[in-house]
């Protein structure tokens, strides 16, 4: 099965769309800034749930980073904000889940040398009510519970995410200028490959978080056609529309007042969540059922290889048995298997000592190779300063050459 937090969105905030970066800055950080183009002030103070906000390269305030970003473009239709919005495993601790969104802004900054904005929403309370009031007990007391509820189906969804908002526009670290856009993000031609380079460093990141904390939980950023073409997703799953915050909204309202959603969206929904646990069901039952089979007839033929190295090797026990004289048994030695090379001496009497059953183990098995040695007591044995020579030196006397 797919983990519920498998989702990373990516949307492009423009000028076009009637988008302004520092009102969708604002809301993110839950706080009120001043747009200075358009001369309007927005706030989204009213708005709970933040549990992080950090700036990356960027000194100054939040405010001065979008204003800053908004004036560096002229176009009517420019683009100044690109917005990041992955889900958290509610499985991670919360500071597993602020260093997360730290190091993978990071690795943004250094790949295309942008400013961000990191802001960690918690998860929605099934009772607006309670998490507005949990949200505003500043005590320590207040907080742990605040915490403690965030983390438990009966009170919240379990939705962790965050907003990652990225300039469109290289930004110096000294300086704060902004400089040339990042094109390599919005080409036709490298744009789908760069997103998906970053979908797969968020999968990284988050699924060795996951195994740091013992979770046997993982990630899957893939689409279902790329899941199922590699084998790793059954086939015949659909994909879910994205509701959008009005829908969900009023999704959860219904959950919550009479235990399910009863709109057409609500029904098509649930429809394809039940089809698609099936499809799960099913699969995962036969590739466990499948992986069993195939354990099974490895053992098989590993028992059935076993059985015939015994037969190989007590036949080849037999025949150094029966060996009537060296020259016999050094042949009966150089077609056996059960040995690397043909020696004399030591590795002759190892041989003929395993024949006859006096050792158990590998034949011509070297014991000083397999002791262990003490390397600080080792002494070598002592060599003489000056070998004899292989061959006794002679000398040659020279001759001049003849003359002609």
């Amino acid at each position: 099965m797919i983990h519920p937090a498998s989702r990373l969105e990516v949307v492009v905030h423009s000028r076009a769309d009637g988008r302004s970066a520092v009102k969708s800055a604002a809301y993110t950080a839950r706080a009120a800034f001043r747009d200075t183009r358009l001369g309007k002030r927005f706030s989204g103070t009213g708005k709970v749930g933040l549990l992080s906000h950090e700036l990356i390269n960027w000194s100054r305030s939040a405010e001065d980073l979008w204003n800053a970003a908004e004036q560096a473009e002229t176009r009517s239709n420019a683009r100044v904000v690109r917005e990041l919005r992955p889900s958290l495993p509610a499985e991670l601790p919360l500071a597993d889940q602020v260093r997360l969104v730290r190091g993978f802004s990071l690795w943004l900054r250094d790949e295309y040398g942008v400013a961000a904005q990191a802001d960690l929403h918690a998860p929605e309370f099934h009772e607006k009510a309670l998490g507005k009031f949990l949200a505003r007990d500043r005590s320590d007391t207040g907080r742990a519970t605040y915490h403690a509820s965030l983390f438990d189906p009966r009170f919240t969804n379990r939705n962790f995410h965050a907003h990652i908002l990225m300039t469109t526009r290289n930004v110096c670290r000294d300086t704060g200028v902004f400089g040339a856009k990042t094109r390599i993000l919005d080409d036709k031609s490298s744009g789908p490959g760069e997103i998906l380079r970053i979908r797969q460093e968020w999968e990284k990141r988050t699924n060795a978080a996951l195994k740091k904390i013992g979770s046997d939980a993982r990630v899957d950023l893939r689409s279902y056609e790329a899941m199922i073409a590699a084998g790793d997703a059954p086939e015949g799953l659909v994909a879910q529309d994205h509701l959008g915050p009005r829908r969900a909204a009023r999704s959860r309202k219904q959950k919550l007042e009479i235990g399910e959603d009863t709109t057409l969206a609500g029904k098509r929904r649930a429809a394809v969540q039940q089809r698609n646990a099936e499809l799960w069901s099913s699969w995962l039952q036969l590739r466990a059922l499948q992986r069993e089979q195939d354990r099974e007839l490895a053992e098989q033929i590993a028992a059935e290889r076993e059985a015939e190295r015994k037969i190989v090797v007590e036949t080849e026990r037999q025949l150094l048995q029966s060996a009537r004289s060296p020259e016999e048994a050094e042949a009966a030695m150089a077609a056996s298997s059960q040995f690397d090379s043909v020696r004399m001496g030591s590795a002759f009497e190892c041989a003929m000592a395993w024949a006859r059953g006096a050792q158990t183990g590998k034949p011509c098995e070297e014991p000083e190779f397999s002791s262990t040695v003490d390397l600080e007591a080792y002494e070598p044995p002592q060599a003489k300063l000056h070998p004899e020579p292989l061959l006794q030196p002679r000398t040659v006397r020279s001759r001049g050459p003849r003359s002609r």
